[in-house]
């Protein structure tokens, strides 16, 4: 791996970490049930877009080489947003299960409800609505093992997005 590269990956990846946290910490402080909004997922998205693409710029001035191959395009997203994500869940992690597990229960119900109403709205049958339900309450989704799997998850989808981001910023060698 290029030392530019990996003089971004630790700091970037701090940065959106920490960013992550704060939005975590402004949602518990403000009012629980922000954690249920398609909104704050947007604002998540943003930040580590904007986050990852600075690290991505950041490497490219960095590279002594003319041209920005695909391979340190990529890492340079994807490294940084993977630790910013894992330091992201490692905090979610702590604060469902250690700090307040009665704010995951609350969240949880404040999931379901919202999962309701969206299914009234899409007109699905009581039977259906009381059936999805049902399935959701029995699964808690802050327990460590499904904060884990939604992070294999959520790598799959940061490769995905590592792969155009890099499509965007690499250049090609005219030589080749």
């Amino acid at each position: 791996m290029k030392k530019s590269v990996q003089a971004v990956i630790l700091p970037y990846g701090l940065y959106l970490g920490l960013a992550s946290i704060l939005i975590s910490v402004l949602i518990y402080a403000l009012n629980l049930e922000l954690f249920t909004k398609w909104y704050i997922t947007v604002i998540n998205f943003t930040v580590l877009l904007v986050i990852g693409i600075m690290a991505v710029k950041k490497v490219k001035s960095l590279d002594p080489d003319p041209f920005f191959s695909f391979k340190s395009a990529f890492s340079a997203f994807f490294l940084p947003v993977i630790l910013g994500a894992f330091i992201s869940i490692i905090f979610t992690a702590i604060l469902f299960n250690v700090i307040d597990p009665e704010a995951a229960a609350y969240v949880q119900e404040m999931t379901l409800e919202a999962s309701r109403d969206m299914m009234e709205r899409f007109g699905a049958s009581p039977s259906q609505i009381d059936e999805a339900i049902a399935g959701q309450a029995n699964v808690n989704p802050y327990s460590v093992n499904n904060i884990f799997m939604g992070f294999a998850f959520t790598i799959v989808l940061y490769a995905i997005l590592s792969l155009l981001v890099a499509l965007i910023f690499r250049e090609k060698d005219p030589r080749a």
